[in-house]
Protein backbone atom coordinates (compact mmCIF):
# COMPACT_ATOMS: atom_id res chain seq x y z
CA UNK A 1 0.00 0.00 0.00
CA UNK A 2 2.12 2.37 -1.35
CA UNK A 3 1.49 5.81 -1.75
CA UNK A 4 3.56 8.72 -3.59
CA UNK A 5 3.55 11.88 -1.52
CA UNK A 6 5.76 13.95 -2.92
CA UNK A 7 3.47 16.77 -4.07
CA UNK A 8 1.85 17.03 -1.31
CA UNK A 9 5.04 17.86 1.00
CA UNK A 10 5.84 20.43 -1.34
CA UNK A 11 1.89 22.27 -0.59
CA UNK A 12 0.99 24.12 1.89
CA UNK A 13 -0.20 22.85 5.27
CA UNK A 14 -3.83 21.62 5.45
CA UNK A 15 -3.62 20.15 1.78
CA UNK A 16 -5.68 16.71 1.82
CA UNK A 17 -5.69 14.06 -0.16
CA UNK A 18 -8.08 11.46 -0.46
CA UNK A 19 -7.77 7.79 -2.24
CA UNK A 20 -10.10 4.56 -1.89
CA UNK A 21 -7.83 1.67 -2.17
CA UNK A 22 -8.36 -2.24 -2.38
CA UNK A 23 -5.19 -4.18 -2.34
CA UNK A 24 -3.91 -7.59 -1.50
CA UNK A 25 -1.87 -7.96 1.76
CA UNK A 26 -0.80 -10.49 4.15
CA UNK A 27 -2.24 -9.71 7.36
CA UNK A 28 -2.24 -12.58 8.87
CA UNK A 29 1.84 -14.92 9.58
CA UNK A 30 0.82 -17.03 6.46
CA UNK A 31 1.75 -16.49 3.05
CA UNK A 32 -2.25 -15.94 2.22
CA UNK A 33 -2.85 -12.31 1.08
CA UNK A 34 -6.32 -11.11 2.17
CA UNK A 35 -8.49 -7.80 -0.18
CA UNK A 36 -7.93 -5.10 2.37
CA UNK A 37 -10.67 -2.07 1.16
CA UNK A 38 -11.10 1.58 2.52
CA UNK A 39 -10.69 4.98 2.64
CA UNK A 40 -7.20 6.77 3.04
CA UNK A 41 -7.02 10.49 3.90
CA UNK A 42 -3.69 12.28 3.75
CA UNK A 43 -3.45 15.50 5.62
CA UNK A 44 -0.60 18.02 5.49
CA UNK A 45 0.53 19.44 8.39
CA UNK A 46 3.67 21.95 9.07
CA UNK A 47 5.88 19.15 9.56
CA UNK A 48 4.17 15.83 8.79
CA UNK A 49 1.30 14.18 6.88
CA UNK A 50 -1.67 12.78 9.42
CA UNK A 51 -2.99 9.66 7.84
CA UNK A 52 -6.49 8.74 8.77
CA UNK A 53 -8.06 5.80 7.59
CA UNK A 54 -10.69 3.48 7.64
CA UNK A 55 -9.58 -0.37 6.31
CA UNK A 56 -12.03 -3.43 5.98
CA UNK A 57 -10.81 -6.70 5.77
CA UNK A 58 -12.13 -10.70 5.85
CA UNK A 59 -9.12 -13.08 6.86
CA UNK A 60 -9.07 -17.11 6.95
CA UNK A 61 -8.34 -17.47 10.48
CA UNK A 62 -8.30 -20.90 12.58
CA UNK A 63 -10.14 -21.86 15.29
CA UNK A 64 -8.13 -22.31 18.46
CA UNK A 65 -10.83 -25.10 19.90
CA UNK A 66 -10.95 -27.22 16.93
CA UNK A 67 -8.42 -25.67 14.58
CA UNK A 68 -11.03 -25.39 11.88
CA UNK A 69 -10.66 -22.35 9.19
CA UNK A 70 -13.04 -19.92 9.46
CA UNK A 71 -13.78 -16.16 7.81
CA UNK A 72 -13.17 -13.38 10.04
CA UNK A 73 -13.75 -10.00 9.74
CA UNK A 74 -11.50 -7.22 10.82
CA UNK A 75 -12.00 -3.45 11.23
CA UNK A 76 -8.56 -0.84 11.13
CA UNK A 77 -8.73 2.20 11.74
CA UNK A 78 -6.12 3.90 11.62
CA UNK A 79 -4.28 7.57 12.68
CA UNK A 80 -1.27 7.94 12.40
CA UNK A 81 1.55 10.66 11.94
CA UNK A 82 4.52 10.26 9.32
CA UNK A 83 7.58 12.37 8.79
CA UNK A 84 9.52 12.79 5.75
CA UNK A 85 13.04 11.12 5.92
CA UNK A 86 14.41 13.92 4.15
CA UNK A 87 13.25 17.78 4.08
CA UNK A 88 11.25 17.90 0.42
CA UNK A 89 12.66 21.45 0.45
CA UNK A 90 16.14 20.90 0.81
CA UNK A 91 16.78 17.17 0.36
CA UNK A 92 18.70 17.01 3.63
CA UNK A 93 17.75 14.49 6.10
CA UNK A 94 15.34 16.04 8.41
CA UNK A 95 14.84 14.61 12.07
CA UNK A 96 11.44 15.33 13.85
CA UNK A 97 11.91 16.65 17.44
CA UNK A 98 10.90 13.98 20.22
CA UNK A 99 11.85 11.45 17.52
CA UNK A 100 11.94 7.57 19.38
CA UNK A 101 11.87 3.98 17.53
CA UNK A 102 8.12 4.41 17.42
CA UNK A 103 8.56 7.75 14.84
CA UNK A 104 6.92 6.37 11.33
CA UNK A 105 9.12 7.84 8.30
CA UNK A 106 7.85 8.62 5.00
CA UNK A 107 11.10 6.69 3.15
CA UNK A 108 13.74 9.29 1.19
CA UNK A 109 11.57 8.87 -2.54
CA UNK A 110 8.57 10.40 -0.70
CA UNK A 111 6.63 7.01 -0.65
CA UNK A 112 5.06 6.38 2.25
CA UNK A 113 4.03 2.78 2.74
CA UNK A 114 0.91 1.66 4.96
CA UNK A 115 1.14 -2.25 4.52
CA UNK A 116 3.50 -2.42 7.85
CA UNK A 117 1.12 -0.12 10.06
CA UNK A 118 -2.25 -1.55 8.37
CA UNK A 119 -0.59 -5.37 9.49
CA UNK A 120 0.00 -4.02 13.03
CA UNK A 121 -3.52 -2.34 13.46
CA UNK A 122 -5.23 -5.51 11.78
CA UNK A 123 -3.05 -7.96 14.34
CA UNK A 124 -4.50 -5.55 17.21
CA UNK A 125 -8.23 -6.30 16.27
CA UNK A 126 -7.70 -10.06 15.60
CA UNK A 127 -8.48 -11.70 19.00
CA UNK A 128 -5.62 -13.69 20.51
CA UNK A 129 -8.01 -17.14 21.24
CA UNK A 130 -10.00 -17.01 18.02
CA UNK A 131 -13.51 -19.20 18.02
CA UNK A 132 -15.09 -20.41 14.52
CA UNK A 133 -18.11 -19.74 17.08
CA UNK A 134 -18.88 -18.48 20.84
CA UNK A 135 -19.91 -22.24 21.54
CA UNK A 136 -17.57 -24.19 19.63
CA UNK A 137 -17.14 -27.70 21.68
CA UNK A 138 -13.54 -28.05 20.46
CA UNK A 139 -11.59 -31.34 20.31
CA UNK A 140 -11.81 -34.89 21.97
CA UNK A 141 -8.97 -34.80 24.10
CA UNK A 142 -8.43 -38.50 23.39
CA UNK A 143 -9.99 -39.42 19.90
CA UNK A 144 -9.07 -35.82 18.72
CA UNK A 145 -12.40 -36.08 16.69
CA UNK A 146 -13.93 -32.48 15.96
CA UNK A 147 -16.83 -32.38 19.01
CA UNK A 148 -18.92 -29.94 16.70
CA UNK A 149 -19.40 -32.14 13.38
CA UNK A 150 -20.00 -35.79 15.42
CA UNK A 151 -19.88 -37.03 19.09
CA UNK A 152 -17.10 -39.07 19.97
CA UNK A 153 -17.12 -42.55 21.01
CA UNK A 154 -14.39 -42.38 23.94
CA UNK A 155 -15.52 -43.23 27.91
CA UNK A 156 -15.69 -40.25 29.10
CA UNK A 157 -17.12 -41.63 33.24
CA UNK A 158 -14.56 -40.25 35.30
CA UNK A 159 -12.67 -42.78 37.58
CA UNK A 160 -10.89 -42.69 40.73
CA UNK A 161 -7.00 -43.45 40.24
CA UNK A 162 -7.14 -45.31 43.43
CA UNK A 163 -9.90 -47.60 42.21
CA UNK A 164 -7.65 -47.91 38.84
CA UNK A 165 -6.75 -51.57 39.31
CA UNK A 166 -10.52 -53.24 40.28
CA UNK A 167 -12.57 -51.59 37.59
CA UNK A 168 -9.72 -53.01 35.03
CA UNK A 169 -10.71 -56.33 36.66
CA UNK A 170 -14.22 -55.79 36.91
CA UNK A 171 -14.11 -54.43 33.26
CA UNK A 172 -12.25 -57.87 32.09
CA UNK A 173 -14.89 -59.97 33.30
CA UNK A 174 -18.13 -58.76 32.45
CA UNK A 175 -16.28 -58.81 28.78
CA UNK A 176 -15.61 -62.25 29.14
CA UNK A 177 -18.51 -63.39 30.22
Amino acid sequence: MLLNVSQLLMEASGSVREYELDERIGLLDNSREDLVSGEVRLLKTTRSIWVSALFTSDVVNQCDRCLAPFSQSVHMDIEEEYFPALDPATGGRSQPENADDDTLYIDENQMLDLTPMVQEYASLDLPMKPLCKSDCAGLCPNCGVNLNDSVCQCDTALRDPRWGALLDMVGNSSQDG
